[in-house]
């Protein structure tokens, strides 16, 4: 009774009440978007579009091209020129602690952006257990113990699945093709650990809306800044990809025209620069609240100077925390025909 008195209560008022918004379309039409996610295992890349109307059908940005300048703390290291848009330096990867600046010049505009490659979490330790959840499916645990550093730190959880499978084919002939194939999976994290329902103030569920979900495992270090702490989450590797190593049966059955011959899984802990955490946590709210008519629209975070997009960096610490061989092999003699799957590490969501 009380939830429908709310919402006829919250009904009147959206109803009785208009607003008259200015809208310069001419200057938001030519909005320059850049967009570069950076870190130190990836050589240097950016891609410069040119925005399009939002009255308009279609709102897939427009290329364009220019010159592109890249300075680390200061120092110009490269200028680029594109035609297409998309900017690459070649054989110049960003390093830990490094600030990064990049100036574009394009259609007789000019547009930067600053960032920095933050330093790799220190993880302590790395503890897993297994328990079923109510339907009688497995669920690993996890309890990753990082060191925080003293100031303001951002972070990531991601974890990985990577599988080779043998293949074999038979034609009409029965004649035989063996292919090897390569597939990343990301599996979606479970937590009840208050860093990162903290980034949403996710409460629980009630009348009024608390947020989205942390989708992104992104988390501050607000609970315990320059101490160490264990963050805690859940993962359940069924329905993330067909083999795995918690399910009996699967593995190299030499009876088998198909096999996996290895897998791996690996924890990511990332640290992220101020500005990804924030364009991740307000891409989140955009999503979630753009097609809802009773909320405020969410602008997606953006520290384009003059222009519009993001410059971000991150720093990856991987450990594999499960690694089996099922059968023996050498990726130097093995050719991968094909990965599919997998996640894009440079936020591209």
């Amino acid at each position: 009774m009380k939830r429908t008195i709310f919402i006829i209560l919250l009904l009147a008022t959206i109803f009785s009440c208009t607003k008259t918004l200015d809208f310069d379309e001419a200057n938001n039409e030519t909005q320059l978007v850049l967009n570069s996610i950076i870190w130190p295992d990836s050589v240097f890349s950016a891609s410069i579009s040119k925005s399009t109307s939002i009255l308009m059908d279609k709102q897939v940005g427009q290329i364009t091209g220019g010159t592109l300048d890249l300075y680390e703390n200061g120092t110009l290291l490269t200028q680029i020129t594109s035609p297409t848009g998309q900017f690459y330096a070649s054989g110049i990867k960003p390093k830990a602690g490094k600030s990064y600046r990049i100036v574009v010049n394009s259609n007789g505009k000019q547009i930067e952006a600053e960032t920095t490659i933050p330093d790799q979490t220190e993880v302590l330790s790395i503890d897993t257990s297994s328990v079923k959840d109510e339907y009688g499916y497995k669920r690993i645990n996890y309890k990753v113990k990082i060191k925080d550093p003293v100031g303001d730190d951002y972070y990531r959880i991601v974890v990985m699945n990577e599988t080779l499978s043998k293949m074999t084919f038979i034609d009409s002939e029965k004649k035989k093709t063996t292919a090897y194939y390569l597939q990343k999976m990301q599996y979606s994290i479970l937590s009840d650990d208050p860093v990162f329902n903290s980034v949403y103030n996710n409460m629980g569920e009630d009348i009024i809306d608390m947020g989205p979900e942390n989708d992104y495992n992104i988390f501050p270090d607000d609970y315990f800044k320059g101490k160490e702490y264990s963050v805690q989450f859940q993962i359940s590797p069924y329905g993330y990809g067909y083999y795995s190593p918690y399910s009996p049966g699967f593995g190299y059955d030499p009876n088998s025209p198909n096999n996996t011959i290895f897998e791996r899984n690996t924890i990511h802990i990332q640290k992220l620069s101020k500005d990804l955490y924030n364009y991740l946590k307000y891409l989140k709210l955009h999503n979630h609240y753009r097609d809802n008519p009773f909320s405020e629209p969410v602008p997606v975070y953006s520290n384009i100077k003059n222009g519009t997009g993001i410059f971000a960096g991150f720093n990856d610490n991987a450990v594999s925390h499960f690694e089996k061989v099922y059968i023996p092999f050498s990726m130097d003699t093995i050719k991968i025909e094909e990965q599919y799957g997998g996640y894009n590490y440079g936020g591209g969501y």
